[in-house]
């Protein structure tokens, strides 16, 4: 199904470089809804997560880097996924697109990454942008994953699929903090995290009885080999 925009703590962790990275998106991830803060006000919105592997700076065990980013998934005019969705292919949305893009159609595609460090010295993505000679669909080393959140629910809508299944296994593998946001947590000794509202509501249907607490909101290329 489209998704369409109108420290993971691992004992393997190796830190990305400070620069621009050839990369690849191998991986989306669509968290749900949740109130975030926002400029000092909690704010509903949906988000996505991006994963992209860096086929130039490999691990001690060879496997290619990676790093991932979150972004509010909109399209709006300030919204930084449509700042780098339209940087990645080097070209602006047309009003058609606007209307509702799909956002899957940039998995396995090439582009280049820039990584900086946040306020605690850990590497973050700072910026995307058009991979030289245009962006490619290619073959990634990691699996290409979509994490599909509509699908997901059905298995707490009564509607289990083998579709809703494979998700449970994408889920368990994501990093903990991403999984927490979509699932929520309630575990001993660690800060309470709700699911997201699709979560909720996908248990309220199911019989669950869940309250969804909800406040108030380079070289040229030609654009036709263009993959998204």
């Amino acid at each position: 199904m489209p998704i369409v925009a109108a420290d993971t703590g691992s004992s393997d962790y190796q830190q990305v470089p400070q620069g621009t990275h050839n990369a690849i998106c191998y991986k989306i991830v669509d968290a749900g809804t949740a109130m975030n803060e926002f400029q000092g006000e909690l704010k509903k919105q949906h988000s996505v997560w991006l994963f992209w592997e860096l086929p130039d700076l490999r691990m001690d065990d060879d496997r290619p880097m990676s790093i991932s980013h979150k972004y509010t998934l909109s399209l709006y005019k300030t919204a930084a996924l449509r700042n780098i969705l339209q940087n990645w292919r080097n070209k602006p949305f047309t009003d058609k697109e606007l209307e509702g893009f799909d956002i899957t159609k940039i998995l396995g595609v090439t582009c280049k990454v820039s990584v900086g460090l946040t306020s605690g010295g850990r590497d973050k993505v700072t910026g995307v942008f058009c991979a030289d000679g245009g962006p490619k669909r290619v073959e990634t080393e990691n699996k290409a994953v979509i994490f599909d959140l509509d699908e997901y629910c059905k298995e707490w809508t009564g509607e289990s699929t083998a579709e809703s299944k494979a998700m449970c296994d994408i889920l368990d593998e994501l990093p903990a903090f991403i999984k927490w946001q979509i699932v929520g947590c309630d575990e001993v000794g660690k800060e309470p995290v709700p699911a997201c509202f699709e979560v909720q509501a996908a248990k309220a249907k199911g019989g669950d009885k869940v309250v969804v607490n909800e406040p108030q909101e380079a070289d040229p290329f030609e654009e036709d080999d263009i993959p998204f």
